[in-house]
C-alpha cells in the first residue's frame, strides 16, 4: 500500500512476506449419543439433546449421573450355599462404552443425551428427530466421529438401522466425520447389518464385529437379585440358606426397607405426572398460569402442591400408613412435624386467603380425604390456620394483579416441598437401603458370596466405545493417517465370538455389496486386537480404508478453515500465491512426518489455482476462486506377502 506522506520524518512500514499457516484440526473428537441417568448442569433436563463437551469420566458423571445397573436374570448357587453363576443383561450401554473409550486412550469428547432411564423409549425418534441426536449436533462443528452404543437397545422395526442411516448422512452431508457402528449382538458376521444399512454413503461409516465380552464394576443390590436366587434348579429365598435368626431378623428388616423404597418411588413417579422432576411438572403448570392469570391456572397450581401431603398421608397415616420400617415410618412422621407442617400452614393460610379475595376460587385445603395422622396438627380441618392477609389490593383489581401478588410465596413453597420430598423422603429411603447392604454384607457370608460372584460375572457389550477410544490413541501417538488395527484393547475380556478364516474373509471383503465389516480378534500372547479398518465402502479403491477417510476428513476441514480469511479479497494472481503457498506448506509438513507418499513432495502432492489452471474468466466474474488439491495418501499393507522358495545349493 502507498502512503501519501506530506509530514517530513521516519516512518516504518512493516511488509507481510510469510503465507499464513494452516493449522490441523482435531480428528478423534468422538460424540456419544444415547441415554444417561441424568442430564442436569443447572437444573434437570437442561441437558437433554444438548451436546456437551466433557474431558473426564468425573465431569461426565457431574452432569449426566452414572450407568444403569444391568438385569441379573438369576444366581444359582450349589447344594453347600456356593456361588456358581448369574446372568446379567445391560440396560443401558453409553456409560460403559464411555468407560471403555477413556480406558483405550480417549480425551475429549461430546455427549448428546436423547433421554434420560426413566422415560427412555427406546424408538429411533429420540436419536432422529429435528433437534435430537444425532440432529443436535449438525450445527456442533467439533465432533468428528458419531458413535452410538444404545443404538443396540432399539429392537423395533428397522428403528436400529434407522438411526444408522441417519448417522451415515449427517457425515455425508458435512464431510467433517464419521460414523462409528456396531453390529447387533447375535449378527456377528454381519449378515443383517448388510442388508440393513443401504448403500448410501458408505464411505463415511466403518462397522466393528463382534461384541466384546467386559467385566464392569455394577452396582448390584440386594433388590435386584432377590427374587431370581436357586440353589441349583430349586427357587429359594435369602433368609431361607441361613439358620442364624440375627441375619434373618437383617434380611426381614432389608425387605421392609426395599418395600417402603418401592412406595416411595410409586408416590414420586405419580407426583412427576410423567416429567422428569417435580420441577418440570411444576414449571409447566407455572408456565400456563404465565400465559394466562386466570383462577383454574392457578388453581392447579396450589393443587399440585397440596398432592405432596396427600401422599405423604398415604404413606404414614391413612389406615396406619404403608410404610413397614418402624424407624423409617417414625423418621417421616418426625418430619411432617418439624417441617411439612410449617410449610402447609403457609400454603392453607394462602389457599383461604385467595378463596375469599378471589371469588372464583375454590379452597383446596380441606383436602378429602382429611390428612388426619397426629402429625399434622389438625391443620387441615378444624384447626387450619388464618388468611395470610399477602394480599392487599382490593377486590375491584384484576384477578391476575392479585394473583400475581401470592405467586412468589406460592413458588417458595414449591421449592421447600421439592428440596425436603428429595432430600428427606426419597434420599432417606436410599440411604437407609444402603445402610442395610452393608450391614448384611459384614454379617452374612452368604449374601457376601453371591455379591461377589455377581460383580465377577461378565457381561457383553457393543465395541464401538472401545474402538473410539483406540482412534484417538493411534491419532495422537501416530497420526490419523495411520490405520487404527493392530492395536491392542484395554480393559477386555475378549470377543465375544470367534471367526473361523472363511468367516474372516467373508467380513472383510463382501462380493455381493462390497460392505467390510472389521473383526476383533483374539491372538495368543497378544491379547484382544482390532483386525480391520476398513470402511463400509470395502470396494472402492478411493475411500476402503478408515485411515485415508479420516485424514482427508481433517486436510479438507484444516484448510477449510485456513481459507476462510481469504473470502472477499482480491480474486488476483497475488491472492493465489498466498492460498497455494499456504496449502503446499501444509501438506509439505504432512509428507515429512510420513501421511503423504512419494519420495519427492511432487510426488506426494499437488495445489494447483488459477486462470486458465482452475478457473475460467466466468468463474472470477462469478466470485469463484477454486483450487484443486491432490494427495497421494499413504494406506496400509492389509495384506503381508512372503514369497518363499528352494534355491539351489551353488558351494
Amino acid at each position: 500500500m502507498a502512503f501519501d506522506y506530506k509530514t517530513p520524518g521516519v516512518y516504518v512500514e512493516e511488509i507481510s512476506k510469510f503465507p499464513p499457516s494452516i493449522a490441523a484440526v482435531e480428528t478423534a473428537i468422538p460424540a456419544f449419543i444415547g441415554y444417561t441417568e441424568k442430564a442436569q448442569k443447572v437444573s434437570p433436563g437442561d441437558r437433554l439433546n444438548k451436546p456437551t463437551k466433557i474431558g473426564s469420566i468425573a465431569e461426565y458423571a457431574e452432569i449426566f449421573g452414572g450407568g444403569a445397573k444391568p438385569t441379573v436374570g438369576n444366581v444359582t448357587l450349589d447344594d453347600f450355599n456356593n456361588f456358581k453363576s448369574a446372568t446379567l443383561a445391560n440396560q443401558f450401554y453409553l456409560y460403559d462404552s464411555l468407560r471403555l473409550f477413556y480406558a483405550n486412550g480417549g480425551g475429549d469428547c461430546y455427549i448428546v443425551s436423547v433421554a434420560t432411564y426413566d422415560i427412555a423409549a427406546f424408538t429411533a425418534s429420540e436419536f432422529t428427530d429435528p433437534g435430537k441426536g444425532i440432529m443436535a449436533l449438525e450445527t456442533v462443528d467439533e465432533p468428528t466421529i458419531l458413535v452410538c452404543p444404545d443404538n443396540s437397545l432399539l429392537t423395533t422395526g428397522n428403528h436400529f438401522y434407522d438411526v444408522y442411516q441417519e448417522a451415515l448422512k449427517q457425515c455425508g452431508n458435512l464431510m467433517d466425520r464419521v460414523g462409528l457402528f456396531d453390529v447387533k449382538e447375535n449378527d456377528a458376521l454381519g449378515a443383517d447389518f448388510r442388508s440393513g444399512i443401504g448403500i448410501n454413503n458408505l464411505r463415511y461409516g466403518s462397522v466393528y464385529s463382534p461384541w466384546l465380552v467386559v467385566n464392569m464394576p455394577k452396582n448390584i443390590r440386594y433388590r435386584d437379585f432377590r427374587t431370581v436366587i436357586f440353589r441349583e434348579t430349586v427357587a429359594t429365598t435369602l433368609a431361607s440358606l441361613t439358620t442364624d435368626a440375627a441375619i434373618q431378623a437383617q434380611i426381614a428388616s432389608f425387605e421392609q426397607v426395599i418395600t417402603d423404597g418401592d412406595l416411595i418411588t410409586a408416590a414420586t413417579t405419580l407426583l412427576k405426572g410423567g416429567s422428569p422432576s417435580f420441577r418440570q411438572h411444576f414449571d409447566a403448570l407455572d408456565t400456563a398460569y404465565k400465559a394466562a392469570k386466570t383462577t383454574s391456572n392457578a388453581q392447579n397450581l396450589v393443587n399440585y402442591l397440596f398432592d405432596f401431603a396427600r401422599q405423604l398421608e398415604i404413606l404414614i397415616g391413612e389406615a396406619g400408613g404403608f410404610l413397614t420400617n418402624a424407624g423409617f415410618k417414625a423418621d417421616m412422621i418426625a418430619l411432617v412435624t418439624s417441617t411439612w407442617k410449617g410449610i402447609y400452614n403457609t400454603l392453607i393460610s394462602h389457599d383461604k386467603e385467595m378463596a375469599t379475595k378471589i371469588g372464583s376460587y375454590s379452597a383446596r385445603f380441606s383436602l378429602l380425604p382429611v390428612p388426619s395422622n397426629p402429625a399434622w396438627g389438625g391443620i387441615f380441618s378444624g384447626s387450619a390456620p388464618a388468611d395470610s392477609s399477602v394480599i392487599t389490593l382490593p377486590n375491584t383489581d384484576p384477578i391476575a394483579a392479585r394473583l400475581d401478588q401470592i405467586m412468589p410465596s406460592i413458588r417458595t413453597i414449591f421449592e421447600s416441598i421439592n428440596a425436603t420430598w428429595l432430600g428427606s423422603v426419597a434420599g432417606a429411603i436410599s440411604k437407609l437401603e444402603n445402610d442395610k447392604h452393608n450391614g448384611l454384607l459384614q454379617s452374612s457370608s452368604i449374601y457376601k458370596t453371591i455379591i461377589t460372584g455377581i460383580q465377577n460375572t461378565n457381561t457383553s457389550m457393543p465395541p464401538s466405545g472401545a474402538v473410539a477410544g483406540i482412534y484417538a490413541f493411534v491419532d495422537r501417538t501416530r497420526g490419523v493417517w495411520k490405520a487404527p488395527a493392530n492395536v491392542s484393547l484395554s480393559n477386555v475380556i475378549g470377543p465375544k465370538d470367534t471367526f473361523t478364516s472363511s468367516q474372516l474373509d467373508a467380513l472383510n471383503v463382501d462380493v455381493n455389496a462390497g460392505k467390510s465389516v472389521n473383526a476383533i480378534r483374539s491372538f495368543t500372547g497378544k491379547g484382544t486386537l482390532i483386525f480391520g479398518a476398513r470402511t463400509l465402502a470395502g470396494n472402492d479403491n478411493e475411500w476402503r480404508y478408515i485411515s485415508v477417510r479420516r485424514f482427508f476428513n481433517m486436510v479438507e476441514e484444516s484448510t477449510k478453515k485456513a481459507t476462510e480469511q481469504f473470502v472477499f479479497e482480491p480474486n488476483d494472481a497475488n491472492t493465489w500465491i498466498k492460498v497455494q503457498a499456504m496449502i503446499e506448506n501444509f501438506l509439505n509438513s504432512l509428507w515429512r512426518v510420513g501421511a503423504l507418499q512419494g519420495a519427492k513432495p511432487e510426488h506426494a502432492y499437488y495445489v494447483a489455482v488459477g486462470l486458465g489452471k482452475t478457473m475460467t474468466p466466468l468463474d472470477i466474474l462469478e466470485g469463484r476462486m477454486i483450487i484443486e488439491i491432490g494427495m497421494a495418501a499413504v494406506r496400509p499393507a492389509e495384506f503381508i506377502i512372503l514369497r518363499f522358495s528352494h534355491k539351489m545349493a551353488e558351494s
